[in-house]
């Protein structure tokens, strides 16, 4: 269900989109007049697979995981999203295409939702709103561009502790199976890779 942003988090986004252009009073108005709250519990959907894309979120606390289901049931992880990050399906958006991939809330998560038609709106107001847009496609196209690249030229490891440098605290908050799913590899891999490395701590929820 839908509720007003608190004050605090739409600083937090009006921070956020700040550091890419500087959006002018009166749209972040007309814009931040549009948003609303609202709060997943654990293991709640915020996009599902096979449904249209109506909105973008801004998470103001929480975790969620990108992830695709097979035919055959299984589940390949594609990507995490913590605080202060964007998140939604930006091919299904563009291509007004069911999305084919979930997003789903491992923890309690309360986000900043944006209708994809107030984005529209704003693209046509002012240019600050197509930089913002230009950036987050870019952000977007570098991430895959990257994930491709370690999958096809990196080692398990390797991919393991570019994913402690980025995101040091998944450790402690993403069961081991689904940072297993995410890397590609098997729990019982990664925790070879972790004895390797000198690390035993886990997040087996």
């Amino acid at each position: 269900m839908n509720k007003s942003v608190s004050a605090a988090d739409l600083g937090k986004f009006r921070n956020y989109l700040g550091r890419v252009a500087e959006i002018p009073d009166d749209e972040w108005a007309f814009f931040s007049h549009r948003l609303a709250g609202r709060q997943y519990r654990r293991q709640q959907f915020l996009i599902q697979a096979g449904a249209a894309v109506k909105d973008f979120y801004f998470i103001t606390r929480g975790l969620v995981r990108y992830f695709y289901l097979t035919e055959a049931g299984k589940e390949f992880n594609k990507a995490f999203a913590v605080e202060n990050e964007f998140v939604g399906a930006l091919s299904a958006t563009v291509l007004r295409a069911p999305c084919r991939y979930s997003v789903q809330a491992l923890e309690e998560t309360d986000v900043v939702v944006v209708p994809v038609e107030v984005i529209r709106d704003c693209y046509d107001r002012h240019p600050a709103w197509e930089r913002v847009g230009r950036w987050h496609a870019q952000s977007v196209a570098v991430k895959k561009e990257l994930r491709e690249g370690e999958f096809l030229l990196d080692s398990a490891q390797t991919r393991y502790r570019r994913l402690l440098s980025d995101y040091p605290a998944l450790l402690a908050r993403v069961p081991q199976y689904h940072l297993a799913s995410y890397l590609g590899i098997t729990e019982v891999s990664l925790s070879r890779i972790r004895s390797k490395i000198g690390l035993t701590k886990v997040n087996d929820r």
